[in-house]
């Protein structure tokens, strides 16, 4: 409550929930999204299939994802986010069994497309940032800085692991391994840790969380009721968010997909092109930890603009074409673009619907996201394609960039007054 001081000499349970969320999301990214790459060999050379088949499964989980990331959101504001978080647990322990026993590709397809989709929706960064922003207000930045790092910090731990357990074991006995190891984990940890929402003597013990909600100052209703599906969709700063971080990201999303060919078509050699992705890498997970820790003091709108004038920068870069060590000092300077999107999408999203309804909302964009992305990431292989070049993606791409801080400025919302920034 306003004017009772913090709690002197115990960790605030927000932190606690915070670090069960941040492995739950860890592991089933790690062993999802960077891991899926190491299953297409074996199950190729299995299979008799093209890699560009193989591929398929992973476009499937993209699309499951799109499709029921609004229903998992609207579970996580109905119910207490630790139950649909221990579900998804074992929908992933199940999916993972389904496809390590299917002889079928259709009944693989059909595993990754609902069981799984769903285990990453209710397991990852959906839910752990809607956990997250009900749990933080004043340094919300910083905790969703933190929250956003899972996806790098889960490639580099489960990588290794599943390498490991494919090379001794075979895929399938690793898929199964994987499964239910994660599966168990998370169940386990979150079934102990984590509460969807805090109770009143967390608000009442410390100071991180003000008696007055943060609502938009216009066009949302008010309080703590959850918004019906119509409401969010009805309401500008939705649009607005969706459109904004959704053309940055769908930029991010292109360039990554084109960064190695991009580079060994411009004269780098391969272990130059890896050592720059390396380094872009490195920065944006700088860049998630430093934007989520000023989201904190600043307007959120502003620092977007600083992550999509860095994003910009990038990309004349790119155009230029400078010089290995050049290219390298620029992409470790402005690489942090590429980070610092994640935490102001979620700290925008959070001060323009307020915590109870950051479920729901947060779900029903990413359809709108995911189609960004995949128009994004099919024109520049289309430039490629008809040019032999990606220049004009680039360029392409710099308009949208330029585009997407007009969409973030023209939404409405409470902004930190100083009294705020002097508490963080």
């Amino acid at each position: 409550m306003i004017g009772t001081p913090p709690r002197v000499g115990t960790i605030y349970t927000g932190w606690i929930v915070l670090s069960a969320c941040f492995v739950s999301a860890m592991l089933i990214v790690g062993a999802t999204i960077y891991s899926f790459q190491l299953f297409v060999i074996p199950v190729t050379e299995e299979f008799g299939i093209s890699r560009a088949t193989a591929n398929n499964a992973y476009i499937s989980m993209l699309v499951g994802l799109a499709l029921w990331s609004p229903l998992v959101g609207r579970l996580l504001d109905k119910f207490d986010a630790k139950y649909v978080i221990m579900f998804g647990a074992l929908s992933f322990g199940g999916a993972f069994t389904l496809v390590a026993m299917a002889q079928s590709l259709m009944v693989m397809m059909v595993g990754i497309f609902v069981m799984l989709s769903i285990a990453v929706c209710s397991c990852g960064g959906l839910a752990g940032n809607a956990v997250t922003v009900r749990w933080f207000q004043k340094r919300r930045g910083r905790a969703l800085g933190i929250m956003s790092v899972t996806s790098s910090v889960g490639g580099a731990f489960m990588v290794p692991v599943v390498s490991y357990l494919i090379s001794s074991y075979g895929w399938r006995t690793a898929m199964l391994l994987t499964g239910w190891s994660v599966a168990i984990i998370i169940f386990v940890l979150v079934g102990l840790f984590v509460r969807g929402r805090p109770a009143q003597a967390d608000i009442n013990d410390f100071d991180e969380l003000d008696t007055q909600v943060d609502t938009p100052l216009q066009d949302m209703p008010t309080g703590d009721k959850t918004l019906s599906l119509k409401q969010i969709v009805t309401t500008r700063n939705y649009w607005l968010v969706a459109m904004g971080c959704g053309l940055l990201l769908a930029s991010d999303q292109a360039v990554l997909t084109s960064k190695f060919p991009f580079l060994v078509d411009s004269g780098f050699t391969v272990l130059q092109a890896t050592t720059i992705i390396s380094t872009m890498t490195i920065s944006a997970v700088a860049g998630k930890l430093i934007i989520g820790f000023m989201a904190d003091y600043f307007d959120v709108r502003h620092l977007f603009a600083l992550v999509a004038l860095f994003h910009f920068l990038l990309l004349a870069v790119f155009l230029m074409r400078p010089d290995y060590w050049s290219l390298l000092i620029f992409v470790s300077i402005f690489g942090a673009a590429v980070g610092g999107i994640y935490p102001v999408w979620s700290s925008l999203t959070a001060n323009a619907f307020g915590p109870a309804s950051i479920g729901s909302v947060l779900g029903f964009m990413a359809p709108v996201m995911q189609g960004l992305s995949i128009i994004f990431v099919s024109f520049i292989g289309e430039v490629h394609s008809r040019t032999g070049a990606y220049d004009v993606a680039f360029q392409g791409f710099m308009v949208t960039v330029v585009m997407s801080v007009f969409f973030i400025y023209a939404m409405k919302f409470q902004a930190k007054s100083p009294a705020d920034t002097a508490k963080g």
